[in-house]
């Protein structure tokens, strides 16, 4: 018989080889993370510069500027671009709400042909984007702050351009506050264009649950009208199972019409725009991303946001309107928009547009007609009046 004879300095050392063995693996790994984050850093630093230059505004009479203003004694940020500062002005308010996609972060893609014809003005609202902070006091967070803000900024862009009226674009949760501003205003608006229009947040989500459950029980899938049925119908008494809810209404092609992999990666880029942004630092880009703004909103302006009725509050508007709804839609469900269009008193004018191959967002799934219907309808049926 042999014997396996190990002393206890030998144990100890072979121990701590070991050891030393598994903190060096250790330190490689981090090691690693750390090359690779710092690769991914300077890698998005080099592409905002990248991105600054080649969309830099190189006529005369261009303008190009990231400002920090004061409205609702609150420092807030718009981003202006345009050929030239003679075009008129386009306002446009993102939705969310608090989440500024389709906003200053993606304008220089995605406003290319716009700033021929307007001057397109990015507006980061109170709470969201560059605008947010911690700070910013919980009860200034109410829809008719916003509407004032709103109304501030036109004011601030009629003086700084030296013109009298605006255009106000809006899209999803922004439309709430455009067409109150609008509304309320109309002296300073050329034309209100909304975009996803929410016109009853109750109604709404009572029809996109129905359609949900439709398509869920047409499909046979058990596993999913289940969980459907576990959120269950409105109202809600918070924003969680409304976020579950638009899950499914993805699924189904109620957000994006196109649920294609190449559709959701053009939807990606435009979200990972807060990062890529010249206009947004790192720490901005990455608060946003982590809906550090949209949570605030929502928590702020729950009560209110689920109370909205403009079908009861609206009833005839003295500026010529639009309303640009995607076919599809199931999160601002354009049925609603057709019965609040039909019944609304518009003595300068009214156009509703549907967009056959879009849901919530037609700016991004039909770009062409959606830019092209703002410069050959919107702006020259300002021009004839």
């Amino acid at each position: 018989m042999i014997y396996c004879r190990i002393n206890l300095y030998d144990y100890i050392t072979i121990v701590v080889n070991e050891m030393q063995n598994v903190l060096n693996i250790f330190l490689l790994v981090i090691i690693s993370i750390a090359g690779f984050l710092l690769l991914l850093f300077i890698g998005l630093l080099f592409y905002k510069v990248y991105l600054r230059n080649s969309t830099k505004i190189k006529t005369i009479n261009g303008i190009s500027s990231l400002e920090k203003i004061t409205l609702g004694n609150l420092k807030q940020w718009i981003f202006i671009r345009g050929t030239d500062q003679n075009n008129p002005i386009l306002l446009f308010l993102h939705g969310g709400p608090g989440a500024p996609l389709l906003g200053m972060s993606s304008s220089r893609k995605f406003d290319a042909e716009l700033i021929k014809h307007f001057t397109v003005v990015h507006w980061d609202q109170r709470g969201a984007g560059k605008s947010y902070s911690k700070n910013i006091p919980q009860e200034s967070m109410i829809l008719d702050r916003f509407v004032e803000d709103c109304n501030e900024l036109i004011d601030y862009l009629r003086t700084r351009f030296h013109t009298q009226k605006v255009f106000v674009v809006a899209h999803s949760s922004g439309t709430v506050m455009g067409i109150k501003t609008a509304c309320k205003y109309p002296e300073k608006i050329h034309a209100y264009v909304g975009v996803a229009q929410i016109i009853n947040d109750f109604e709404q989500q009572k029809v996109s649950y129905d359609f949900i459950i439709e398509e869920a029980e047409k499909s046979g899938d058990v596993k999913r009208l289940k969980a459907i049925k576990v959120i269950g119908p409105p109202p809600y008494e918070s924003n969680k199972k409304i976020i579950e809810k638009e899950n499914h209404i993805g699924h189904y092609g109620g957000f994006l019409q196109n649920t294609s992999i190449i559709q959701k990666i053009k939807l990606t880029i435009f979200v990972l725009s807060f990062l890529t942004s010249p206009e947004y630092s790192l720490s901005e880009g990455f608060r946003t991303l982590a809906n550090k703004g949209y949570e605030f909103t929502v928590n702020t302006m729950w009560d209110e946001i689920k109370n909205v009725n403009l079908a009861n509050e609206i009833k005839s508007i003295k500026v010529p309107i639009y309303f640009f709804e995607g076919k599809s839609d199931m999160t601002t469900p354009a049925v609603l928009v057709k019965k609040f269009y039909n019944n609304l008193d518009a003595e300068k004018g009214k156009k509703l547009v549907i967009f056959e191959n879009s849901a919530h967002f037609p700016l991004i799934e039909e770009k062409g007609r959606y830019q092209e219907l703002l410069i050959n309808i919107v702006l020259k049926d300002s021009l004839k009046n």
